[in-house]
């Protein structure tokens, strides 16, 4: 729980910051936007939904690419589900997270709305992080609830990647990635790292990363193994090709030495 508090520290001290240069961007971008509503209950109901889509967007993303699960897997190795895991969150990905939402504003989503919806979504995502709740019945059908969220939070089998959503569920109905809770999550990530070291806890990703980067000599397979899927194995492909191209290609000269040798 301490790490979870010193990791939560540092998200919270460089989030302040960026929340300034993610408003001053949008606010650049806003400036652009091909239409500007006014302010009415249809626009609130559009900005949620769309933050809330965006949201759901870099969650996937951060599950199905390695680079970007780099920083997502701080929050998933704890092996325990309670509010402080809410917390623990990798400071690294507030760097790049507020461009994906940017886009928004060239539709007419006010800046401050957007990051209203974004702290909501915050805070909303903090508190489903409790077993003390158990399933709500429709409500889970509707709501990333506590239920929804500790099934993220597993690494049964039949959990992995499901349930992103922020504080809707509905986009993992749409794009079915939902899955409702039917037995007890077992915590953690498929391979845990058994540390209370903050400082291993925010990158031991990104030190495993640069490791096996520095032994891939094909550029494509470079490119698979930061942006494939974590723990996928494709990229070997393109170094197993280049190699055979490499050997096919010295064949004829070394039949020609060793024909010259004898």
């Amino acid at each position: 729980m301490l790490a979870n508090f010193v990791v939560g520290m540092c998200i919270l001290t460089v989030g302040l910051f960026m929340k300034g240069v993610a408003f001053g961007l949008y606010s650049g971008v806003y400036e652009f936007a091909f239409f500007k509503p006014e302010l009415s209950v249809w626009l609130w109901v559009l900005g949620f939904l769309s933050c809330d889509f965006i949201m759901y967007l870099f969650h996937l993303l951060g599950h199905k690419s390695r680079i970007f699960w780099a920083a997502h897997v701080t929050h998933h190795s704890s092996l325990y589900y309670n509010v402080s895991v809410g917390f623990r969150v990798n400071f690294i990905h507030t760097f790049y997270r507020f461009l994906f939402w940017a886009p928004l504003c060239l539709f007419g989503i006010p800046p401050w709305m957007i990051l209203l919806n974004e702290s909501i979504s915050t805070i909303w995502n903090i508190l489903v992080h409790t077993e003390r709740i158990g399933k709500l019945g429709f409500l889970d059908l509707i709501f990333n609830t506590p239920s929804n969220h500790r099934v993220h939070h597993g690494s049964n089998p039949h959990y992995l990647d499901k349930n992103m959503g922020g504080i809707l569920i509905l986009f993992d109905h749409i794009f079915g990635t939902y899955q409702p809770e039917v037995e007890k999550p077992i915590y953690g990530i498929t391979h845990n790292i058994h540390t209370k070291n903050p400082a291993k806890i925010i990158l031991h990703e990104y030190i495993d990363i640069v490791r096996n980067l520095s032994k891939i000599s094909n550029f494509k397979s470079k490119i698979h193994f930061l942006f494939g899927p974590p723990g996928s194995e494709k990229w070997k492909i393109f170094d197993q090709v280049e190699k055979q191209e490499l050997d096919d290609f010295k064949t004829p000269f070394k039949v020609e030495r060793i024909l010259r040798e004898n």
